[in-house]
């Protein structure tokens, strides 16, 4: 069999946590559980995979740094700076093409670097599944769980007929359905997309050059060299998912059994660090209570209101009302828009 490769994508610059988020705060640097970061934590479940020094980690110029400081034990040559961000089509291409210098025939995992996933091994049991069943790989595997609750912000896989116990045909994927829907989709037995993916790379390379030509000319494994800033910059930015996965014929999804959630708001956040049993750093609260700060914020004070949430970074501040942490993006773009 093949030896199997892992991708991890650090690279996005999420506002959902402004004001602590860009390319200064990335997202996978927090800790959810008070301890280990996230990008630990997918390091630790690629590890459970494959070897550590068939792990590449792909991330941009500007949080290489962090990345290192991060991961002190990674392998320097192990780890994947893109010229520029061009969303994860081109970033998984270019740690493809990384992966093809190494071993033309590996096969190869692609996993965020920013959600949780427990436990650790029910990854690594998924992918020995996947790559036991026939015709494997001439298939590209997405990765799903069990709704946990009726969340409209997750994407949801659609399942299809069987290929074996725990892995089945997809039929197609709904994005960010709204709570309404995503009811509907798991009583139906839709699955949580937990964003990882595995394949061959001839299959990536056949998928690249049929749905992603633009990708395929300057990023293919087969193709040698590295890519340059000009041409890289001239991508498209688009995901893999709307640019390759919802467009391939051959898909088969697995089932795992884990529980997931990809920590997308300061909501979650605090409920996770509360389910831990960790709090953030509580704020003084008179005539109200349940008030907590975070960022550079040291003494803060609410009077008068509950269940707020004070984050101060770099001169920025956001107030927060629980239960509103998917309106903070579009406070972010506000507030930059007002900064031009």
């Amino acid at each position: 069999m093949p030896d199997l490769y892992a991708i991890i994508l650090a690279g996005g610059a999420s506002s959902r946590f402004w004001p602590l988020s860009g390319d200064t705060h990335p997202k996978y640097l927090l800790k959810p559980d008070g301890d280990t970061t996230l990008i630990d934590s997918a390091w630790q479940r690629a590890a459970q995979c494959t070897d550590a020094s068939r792990i590449i980690v792909v991330t941009s110029g500007a949080q290489a740094h962090l990345v290192r400081e991060a991961l002190p034990g990674m392998d320097a040559a192990n780890l994947c700076v893109e010229p520029a961000r061009r969303d994860t089509a081109a970033a998984i291409a270019l740690g493809c093409k990384r992966v093809y210098a190494l071993e033309p025939d590996a096969d190869v995992l692609v996993l965020p670097a920013d959600t949780l996933l427990e436990p650790a091994e029910a990854l690594q049991a998924g992918v020995t599944l996947a790559r036991g069943q026939p015709g494997y790989r001439d298939a590209i595997h997405v990765f799903g769980v069990n709704p946990a609750r009726a969340e409209g912000g997750f994407g949801y896989i659609e399942p299809g007929d069987p290929v074996a116990d725990g892995v089945l045909n997809v039929k197609g994927f709904k994005e960010k359905p709204g709570k309404d829907q995503a009811s509907e989709f798991a009583a139906k037995g839709y699955l949580w997309n937990i964003g990882c993916f595995l394949f061959s790379l001839e299959t990536f390379d056949r998928e690249m050059r049929r749905h992603l030509p633009q990708h395929s000319t300057r990023l293919l494994p087969a193709v040698e060299g590295e890519p340059t800033e000009q041409d890289y910059q001239q991508l498209d930015a688009i995901s893999i998912d709307f640019g390759l996965i919802e467009k391939s014929g051959n898909l088969r999804a697995v089932k795992l059994d884990a529980a997931f959630d990809d920590i997308g708001t300061w909501d979650a956040l605090l409920a996770r660090l509360e389910k831990s049993g960790r709090t953030a750093q509580q704020a003084i609260s008179i005539g109200g209570a349940d008030n907590y700060a975070a960022g550079e914020a040291i003494s803060v004070a609410v009077v008068g209101e509950s269940n707020l949430l004070v984050v101060i970074s770099e001169g920025k501040v956001l107030v927060l009302k629980r239960g509103f942490g998917q309106d903070v993006k579009r406070a972010a773009h506000e507030v930059e828009r007002a900064d031009e």
